[in-house]
């Protein structure tokens, strides 16, 4: 296992990521999982439950329950997809923008100046060779998650 050393900076490097945006949740004063729902609808993209639960690895549950909780803050409403019977598009209401944007003030402005500041001192292709490494890493995950249980 020549990579066992790589692996594990990797794992460090990823649980302090994780780490520093928990803290920063906590800064923002919000629960973590609303933190990733507000960030992940704040793109300005379409977005249904499963597309989030699939990109953001949240739960069915923990989403749906977010999405009720925010629904009855006004922060969110969910709208009809023409074509698509049983999937929802999640939208944030003009307050839930309002929330969000005074929500995810701190981090962006900590993630930018921090992006700025690496790529001073490494190449951009670093976020694609990551993007990589995830990939491979879900692929090779998924294929021994069958393997293993036949």
């Amino acid at each position: 296992m020549g990579n066992s050393s790589d692996i594990r900076r990797i794992g460090k490097a990823t649980a302090a990521l994780d780490g520093i945006y928990w803290n920063i949740a906590k800064m923002s004063g919000v629960k973590e999982n609303l933190f990733w729902l507000l960030y992940a609808l704040d793109d300005g993209e379409f977005h249904t439950q499963k597309q989030i639960c699939d990109d953001w690895l949240f739960p069915k549950t923990t989403i749906n329950t977010l999405i009720k909780e925010c629904e009855v803050d006004g922060y969110v409403i969910l709208q009809a997809i023409p074509g698509r019977k049983r999937e929802l598009q999640i939208c944030l209401t003009d307050k839930g923008q309002a929330y969000a944007k005074q929500v995810m003030k701190s981090v962006y402005e900590i993630e930018n100046k921090a992006l700025s500041a690496a790529l001073e001192k490494c190449s951009p292709s670093f976020i694609a060779d990551l993007e990589l490494f995830v990939g491979e890493l879900q692929t090779v995950f998924e294929n021994y998650k069958h393997t293993e249980r036949g």
